[in-house]
C-alpha cells in the first residue's frame, strides 16, 4: 500500500505543475517493475493542443522509454478519472492496472 501512495504523491506532484501554468491539474506517473518511467501533466493549454492531456504525454513518454507501444505489466497512477480519450488511450497502450485518486 505504501508503494501506491508514493506514486500517487508523486502524480500529485505533477497535478501542481499544471496548476502552476494555469491548466486543469490533472498529474500522471506510470510505472513499470515498482519503477516510474513516465511522468506528465496537462498541457493543453501551454501547448495549444486539445490531446496533451496528462495521460496522453505520459503514454508517449512511455511508450518511447520501453520503444513500444504496448506498455504491458505497466501501472497508471491519475489524479482524475480519465475523460474518453484517455480511457481509450489507456486500454489500446495494454497498461495493466490504474490507479485513481479518489477524493477522500
Amino acid at each position: 500500500m505504501q508503494e501506491k501512495q508514493k506514486f500517487m504523491k508523486e502524480a500529485i506532484k505533477e497535478a501542481k505543475k499544471a496548476s502552476e501554468k494555469m491548466e486543469v491539474p490533472v498529474g500522471c506517473v506510470i510505472v513499470k517493475a515498482g519503477k516510474i518511467i513516465a511522468r506528465a501533466h496537462n498541457q493543453k493549454e501551454t501547448k495549444i493542443d486539445t490531446t496533451k492531456h496528462a495521460e496522453i504525454i505520459a503514454i508517449q513518454k512511455a511508450s518511447k522509454k520501453l520503444k513500444s507501444w504496448r506498455l504491458l505489466d505497466c501501472e497508471m497512477y491519475v489524479t482524475l478519472e480519465p475523460c474518453s480519450m484517455c480511457a481509450g488511450a489507456i486500454i489500446q497502450s495494454r497498461i495493466k492496472k490504474i490507479f485513481i485518486r479518489s477524493n477522500g
